[in-house]
């Protein structure tokens, strides 16, 4: 086949209850010069049937298999590997996004003449709709869009479509294999290569949040990756030369431990281990190391007011937030 337009990789991994959705989303795509590829990273729960018989219906869609699961980097990774289209985008498998969403990246990247093209999303816990603007496009050194993607903190590489010679001079990893935030380190990896970022106020996709997982959301081992990627964002800024982007690169280094410790007041430890070894002292003694520089980077007055409090009074972070989430499940159980 000739090559198309965009290639969409899709990474899957046991997501049978939202696939549907998702590849029903792909389906409705107006844009037709297109390819898909599934990834199916050793699924047991029968995603692995979906991907087939979708594949079977569509002779622009194919699947990958990995024989066991590698993660979400290696199943990206080797979905750009197999594309051969000029552009290449993403959607994650729970998620679903908009007919129109990569005809509208093509076009304001065609039109623009950028390498990367960038819509917005919302979070959502069902099927919503949204009432787009009139459209209005930006276009972005690739200084400033790694800038404002700090300042935002926006790292999703699926709501963005990039020219695939970025990913030629990223390499064959370009996400970290066996680590997750693996998205703000293939941007930086990314962006810095492109000669201009186009930016559309549209928004197109839908980032599905499971209300009935918020439970598991407490602090584990690979929780940790994340002062991983946040120091090698700030190695990757370093070699930039870019006085403002390792500014902030660092600014949000300075955050790691302090997200960390708000996963462990709101959700508690999955891995006990991490109290036993001494991870969560750790992280205390990381987070007042950096307490002054993360009171002096841009924070919300809310993410102010938690930092204040984990550093004067922990007990009682732990406390507001057991009580917020008791009253959300009564407001829930009333609404149904």
């Amino acid at each position: 086949m000739s090559a198309p337009a965009v290639s969409i990789v899709v990474p899957v991994y046991n997501t049978g209850s939202f696939l549907p959705r998702c590849l029903a989303s792909l389906e409705r795509q107006t844009f037709q010069d297109k390819e898909v590829i599934l990834v199916d990273d050793g699924s047991t729960d029968g995603s692995a049937a979906l991907c087939d018989a979708f594949a079977q219906r569509h002779p622009w869609a194919r699947v990958l298999r990995h024989v066991r699961t590698e993660g979400l980097s290696a199943a990206r990774n080797d979905g750009v590997a197999a594309t051969i289209g000029e552009f290449i985008g993403f959607v994650d498998s729970d998620d679903w996004i908009a007919p129109t969403m990569f005809e509208t990246l093509h076009r304001v990247a065609t039109e623009t003449e950028s390498d990367v093209a960038q819509i917005q999303y919302v979070l959502c816990s069902g099927e919503r709709q949204v009432d787009n603007p009139n459209e209005c496009v930006r276009t972005l050194t690739a200084e400033e869009a790694l800038a404002e993607m700090l300042f935002d903190e926006r790292y999703a590489v699926w709501n963005r479509l990039y020219r695939r010679s970025l990913f030629d001079a990223c390499g064959p990893e370009c996400f970290p294999v066996g680590k997750t935030c693996e998205d703000r380190v293939a941007n930086f990896k990314l962006l810095p290569n492109a000669k201009q970022v186009a930016v559309s106020n549209r928004i197109e996709y839908f980032y599905f949040q499971n209300i009935g997982s918020i439970s598991n959301g407490g602090l584990d081992r690979r929780g940790l990756d994340l002062i991983e990627a946040d120091r090698l964002m700030v190695e990757l800024a370093r070699a930039l030369g870019s006085d403002r982007v390792l500014k902030l690169a660092e600014d949000r280094a300075a955050k790691s431990s302090f997200s960390l410790l708000v996963k462990w007041a709101r959700f508690g430890v999955v891995d006990p281990a991490l109290d036993e070894d001494g991870t969560v002292t750790r992280l205390f003694d990381d987070f007042e190391k950096n307490y002054r520089r993360l009171m002096e980077s841009p924070l919300s007055f809310g993410k102010r007011a938690v930092a204040w409090q984990l550093r004067h009074c922990p007990s009682l972070v732990r406390y507001e937030f057991k009580a917020y989430d008791t009253l959300s499940r009564l407001g829930r159980k009333g609404d149904s």
